[in-house]
């Protein structure tokens, strides 16, 4: 999973002020491995390398699929029962991150030490 410092790191480095980052970390519930698959798939998460194969063989995407079965099913439902149906879990996180380009309007904090009230008198 991502680091909270790694975004607000690439959101300074892009020439970003003030980043702000939010991640939710959001646990899913799938028939089976290959459901979970082409929803990646259609969601247009797929392998981005340059130099990738078009498509993966028959055989390792069985495989792929028994693995994943047999490492994530669900053992339980939420409410503690036994799931007969053969349901996966899988884990997705959701990320959030906003920052501010300057710009000459936009106000500057003032020196540090220049206030005039004390924050105990507001």
């Amino acid at each position: 999973f991502v680091d909270f410092s790694d975004v607000g790191s690439l959101l300074g480095a892009a020439g970003f002020t003030l980043p702000t980052v939010d991640i939710d970390t959001i646990h899913l519930a799938f028939p089976d491995a290959c459901v979970l698959m082409e929803h990646l798939q259609r969601m247009g998460e797929s392998n981005a390398c340059l130099n990738r194969r078009d498509r993966v063989g028959v055989d390792t995407f069985i495989s792929a699929a028994a693995i994943y079965q047999e490492m994530f099913s669900l053992d339980a439902n939420e409410y503690g029962e036994k799931e007969e149906d053969g349901s996966i879990e899988t884990t997705v996180q959701v990320i959030y991150a906003i920052g501010w380009t300057p710009h000459e309007s936009q106000p500057m904090p003032l020196e540090r030490g220049s206030a005039t009230n004390k924050m105990g008198d507001i």
